[in-house]
């Protein structure tokens, strides 16, 4: 995976397609490992394979903190502006940014150069309303085509505005939300919480195997990348638990506008493709998890020489 190390502030970009325009997080932290930046990259790439989209997945770090934070993200955003403005490169806020400072950050880098152009980057609103579309779309598909009566437990940080807008959805949306049911002192009971969908994403490798064989529900489906670990899935597999891969269910933010379809708003041409996609995959013997990478892995080899090695699962 091409990693590109920036040369006016502690930062990088990794990309699985170095000739390839790609799309992806940003993050910002005391240290931004490229190991997690390489599987984040890796579950962007599935999510435009998987839609057949002809882009590959990218993931940027930021190291800066305190005063230095505002001063580096627009040091990082002049390096980048080029890529940035032609689209070669999207990045979209993540931990420690948020989508108004990507902006403001851009338009200082952009300061003097002869236009004001700013990033592609989604507000919080748009981005919670397409991520909410795409988890809804894929936990109804999870649970037989329908959410309203379902109970649905929202696994994550109560304080997270995004948890927030996702927990919102699903009860306008017509399900229960189960409050989260932990024995005091054991916080990794959190998973035996009895509900039909469980919606997974405080941080990847949230759950591990141990908290797989906890889980009470029939599907599991992620609203944010990689918040399951390989072993966790072999687990969720053997008791038939369904698992919606995080490159379909929470790819709203990153594909929404590469996706093609005239007449439609945004938000309901990615729930209908989630939907489609995912009842035409051909499961056959193979689990979910399984049947998408082969969808994804099939559109790659369609326009890449070499597949990237590993599949979006976090460690």
């Amino acid at each position: 995976m091409p990693v590109q190390n920036l040369q006016t502030v502690d930062g990088f970009v990794v990309r699985d397609f170095a000739d390839s325009p790609s799309s992806g997080i940003i993050r910002r932290g005391r240290k931004i490992l490229q190991r997690s930046a390489t599987d984040l990259a890796r579950s962007a790439t599935y999510a435009f394979a998987f839609h057949g989209i002809h882009r590959g997945g990218a993931s940027g770090g930021l190291n800066a903190e305190g005063d230095d934070e505002g001063p580096a993200l627009v040091a990082l955003m002049a390096e980048l502006r080029d890529e940035l403005v032609s689209g070669r490169l999207e990045l979209l806020p993540a931990k420690g940014i948020d989508g108004n400072e990507l902006t403001e950050a851009m338009r200082a880098a952009s300061e003097g150069v002869g236009d004001s152009a700013e990033t592609p980057a989604l507000d919080f609103q748009d981005r919670a309303d397409v991520l909410t579309d795409g988890v809804l779309a894929a936990t109804s598909w999870a649970l037989g085509g329908r959410i309203d009566g379902q109970r649905v437990f929202v696994e994550g940080d109560l304080g997270d505005p995004i948890h927030q807008a996702l927990t919102a959805a699903v009860a306008e949306a017509g399900a229960t939300v189960v409050e989260p049911k932990v024995v005091e002192g054991k916080p990794w009971t959190v998973w035996a919480t009895e509900a039909d969908a469980m919606l997974v994403g405080s941080r990847p490798g949230a759950m591990n195997h141990q908290g797989a064989e906890l889980l009470n529900v029939a599907a599991v489906v992620p609203w944010a990348p990689l918040p399951i670990t390989t072993k966790a899935l072999a687990v969720m597999i053997g008791r038939d638990i369904t698992y919606v891969p995080d490159f379909v269910s929470a790819s709203g933010p990153l594909v929404a506008d590469h996706l093609a379809g005239p007449g439609a708003d945004r938000e309901t041409r990615l729930s209908e493709a989630v939907q489609e996609a995912l009842r035409a995959l051909d499961t056959g013997e193979d689990p979910l998890f399984i049947a998408a990478c082969h969808r994804a892995e099939g559109f790659l080899a369609s326009w890449q020489d070499e597949l990237p090695f590993g599949r979006p699962l976090a460690g």
